[in-house]
């Protein structure tokens, strides 16, 4: 007889952004990004809102940080 335990391990990460535009930080700590249109919205982690009009050119969860241009 073989018993095998299977453990379920969950794991959160936090993935906050520094957002650019325009190679400037504009803000940091992002945790949700919208776009409509020619303007983006960046909501910050503790509920502060920031809309920029531009386009977002690249999201790189790696490095954390996003790219907008406008």
């Amino acid at each position: 007889m073989i018993n095998v335990n299977i453990y379920k391990i969950e794991l959160t990460v936090m993935c906050e952004l520094k957002v650019f535009f325009n190679g400037d930080i504009i803000m940091e700590d992002v945790v949700r990004i919208t776009s409509d249109g020619d303007s983006v919205r960046l909501y910050g982690m503790l509920g502060d809102l920031k809309t920029i009009h531009g386009r977002i050119v690249d999201v790189n969860l790696t490095k954390q940080e996003a790219i907008i241009e406008g």
